[in-house]
């Protein structure tokens, strides 16, 4: 809650930068992707499991960078519990 997520920071201000070591920093994002992607196929969600990895991707980060932001834990248990919410209400869909 203190710093918000390392890697989305990293890739943030290299991004800014345009600095060769962007895309490096970026493939530890990548790794968390594809391995949300395996999840998700696994599950039975093959024809949607890259979109449904960034969705997750996405809002964690937002997450994180609004939980740097406000310093709002409430607001952290909130946006956890609808995420797995909607993980649930997903994954019913198999």
């Amino acid at each position: 809650m203190r710093y918000g997520c390392p890697v989305g920071t990293l890739c943030d201000e290299l991004a800014k930068l345009d600095h060769v070591a962007q895309a490096a920093a970026a493939d530890i994002f990548t790794l968390f992707r594809e391995w949300l992607r395996g999840q998700f196929a696994q599950l039975g969600h093959a024809a949607e499991a890259d979109a449904l990895a960034l969705h997750v991707l996405a809002r964690s980060q937002g997450v994180a960078t609004l939980a740097a932001a406000f310093h709002d834990e409430a607001f952290i248990r909130r946006e956890v519990a609808a995420l797995g919410d909607w993980l649930d209400t997903t994954l019913a869909h198999a």
